[in-house]
């Protein structure tokens, strides 16, 4: 009978074990008429999102299949706890159909090997169409969105992150190329980029540039064209209000530049967006003189998250600053009225106050 209830128990643990699962986002799918095909379109919300009622920046992520894991990682170690280095966001990763010619700016080939490649290529400003005029539009009207958005790109993902920025500027805020494929076309996008950006007044809006390890071959035309446009470019772009950064990553290659040249992206893009956590109790004015100056930073008004704040008053109550934990809150209650949690924390404070001073 022992060994009866023993199998017993170890089939109901593992069935009651399989019924949990770990989610981190939805897939949907939907018919464009731009481009006369379904769409797949993979989406990850903040993890508050159904529980609050803020805003937030959407990142538009190319190469969604192999991208999003890894951008939805980041995302949570960035915005973990008290420490944060840049805002929760919506990411929406876009799944190919076909890569090449939806990426690529221009019709061009090359031939290797006795055979063509890239004959289907040139698609990428009907895919901007597709993109901003049913894509977003859809998932500005889905979600709560503030209209700060970003796209990233890599390879050939990059090369249309920077056609994008050169010939439709405004249409993000911050642009991230991971090794983007700037020889295309003998390296056009360069020379549409020497062209039009200096005309451009780009205040506001962010470039990163991620390059990987230059091969050992003495001509390497990829790694020679990222260096041409970001030296040339970007090392100059002062000259148009443009923030940007690019770095040279000596030990990633083609293939593994991509998490940490993510990683380095967002913290430059949100440099500044972390609190002096320690200080905060003792100074709660901080908070908002930080989030001042990001927003001035990147010409756009930011909020801390109604989770950053309300532990930061959980936190200043913990260690017996009241002043301070009530001042936080109220800061809450100003920007985000109405939201259950954070009431409960104010009711908490105004206990603790009570008392103390019996």
């Amino acid at each position: 009978m022992k060994k009866i209830a023993l199998i017993f128990n170890i089939i109901f643990f593992s069935l009651t074990y399989a019924q949990d699962e770990i989610n981190i986002g939805e897939k949907y799918s939907f018919y464009s008429q731009i481009l006369k095909e379904n769409r797949e379109y993979w989406v990850y919300l903040p993890p508050e999102y159904e529980a609050q009622k803020e805003k937030y920046p959407v990142i538009y992520l190319l190469d969604g299949e192999s991208n999003f894991y890894s951008l939805v990682a980041i995302q949570k170690a960035f915005t973990k706890g008290m420490y944060n280095y840049m805002p929760e966001s919506v990411i929406v990763g876009i799944i190919n159909t076909d890569r090449t010619r939806d990426l690529t700016p221009t019709q061009s080939s090359l031939k290797r090997d006795g055979k063509v490649f890239f004959e289907n290529s040139g698609g990428a400003e009907n895919f901007y169409n597709f993109l901003i005029e049913e894509l977003k539009q859809n998932i500005e009207k889905t979600y709560r969105t503030n209209g700060y958005n970003i796209i990233v790109g890599h390879s050939f993902g990059g090369l249309f992150v920077l056609n994008t920025f050169v010939h439709h500027s405004s249409s993000f805020k911050s642009y991230v190329a991971i090794d983007p494929s700037i020889w295309w076309d003998n390296k056009k996008i360069y020379k549409d980029a020497k062209e039009l950006l200096e005309k451009k007044n780009l205040k506001g809006f962010n470039l990163f540039i991620a390059m990987a390890k230059k091969e050992t071959k003495a001509n390497d035309e990829h790694s020679d064209a990222i260096r041409l446009f970001c030296t040339d470019l970007l090392d100059t772009s002062t000259r148009n209000n443009l923030r940007s950064k690019w770095k040279y990553y000596p030990e990633e290659d083609h293939g593994t530049v991509n998490m940490p040249g993510m990683y380095d992206a967002f913290k430059f893009i949100f440099k500044g967006i972390t609190l002096p956590v320690k200080k905060i109790p003792q100074d709660p004015n901080l908070i908002e003189k930080y989030y001042k100056q990001l927003s001035e930073q990147l010409n756009f008004e930011f909020l801390p998250s109604e989770t950053l704040i309300n532990n930061l008053a959980e936190y200043s109550l913990s260690i017996g600053e009241m002043k301070a934990a009530s001042k936080i809150i109220d800061y809450n209650l100003k920007n985000y009225p109405g939201n259950i949690v954070t009431d409960k924390i104010r009711a908490k404070i105004e206990q603790s106050q009570k008392e103390n001073s019996q």
